[in-house]
């Protein structure tokens, strides 16, 4: 671990305290925030400093592959929302699940700005989320309730990319 990740361990320590966040400091620079909407009751946000950036990354929802034949409805709408969005942005993993990621300066790491990035990931899941299901799955979540139990998965296990012993996909820490 390097000075300039123990240097930002602190500062992210100290900018969700004074936010009073829920959250929890996993290890020395990853931190789990939890966010509480109505539509979606839960949102797990990880904030990871790295040598160059702090990454920030929310689970949004499973894509089920044989409840999803043809996810190109999907990806047009993730497509053309992150068109609109600042900090954020909608991607895949390796399976097709969506997560929101997206990285923050050092110098960015304070209280207010924090605040709007945290407020960007909860409002935009809120008014996406349902949109987001209906592109993916249109008509079979209604006819198949097993299919709408599996879309629903709240996703708290998943854990984002590059942390050693949470299942790595990429190197986040560069």
């Amino acid at each position: 671990m390097n000075s300039t990740v123990w240097q930002l361990d602190g500062r992210i320590l100290d900018v969700l305290a004074e936010l009073g966040a829920s959250f929890e400091r996993v290890e020395a620079g990853a931190y789990v925030v939890l966010l509480q909407g109505e539509r979606r009751p839960a949102t797990v946000v990880w904030l990871i400093a790295g040598e160059q950036a702090v990454l920030v990354e929310a689970f949004v929802m499973h894509v089920v592959a044989d409840g999803c034949p043809d996810p190109s409805a999907l990806h047009r709408l993730l497509l053309a929302r992150n068109l609109a969005l600042r900090d954020v942005h909608f991607g895949l993993d390796d399976v097709g699940d969506v997560f929101l990621t997206g990285s923050l300066p050092h110098a960015a790491i304070d209280a207010t700005t924090v605040d709007r990035l945290l407020g960007e990931v909860l409002q935009l899941l809120e008014q996406t989320q349902g949109a987001l299901v209906q592109a993916a799955y249109a008509d079979r979540l209604a006819t198949d309730p097993a299919l709408a139990h599996k879309v629903h998965a709240d996703g708290a296990g998943r854990r984002p990319a590059g942390t050693p012993e949470w299942a790595p996909r990429r190197d986040v820490r560069r």
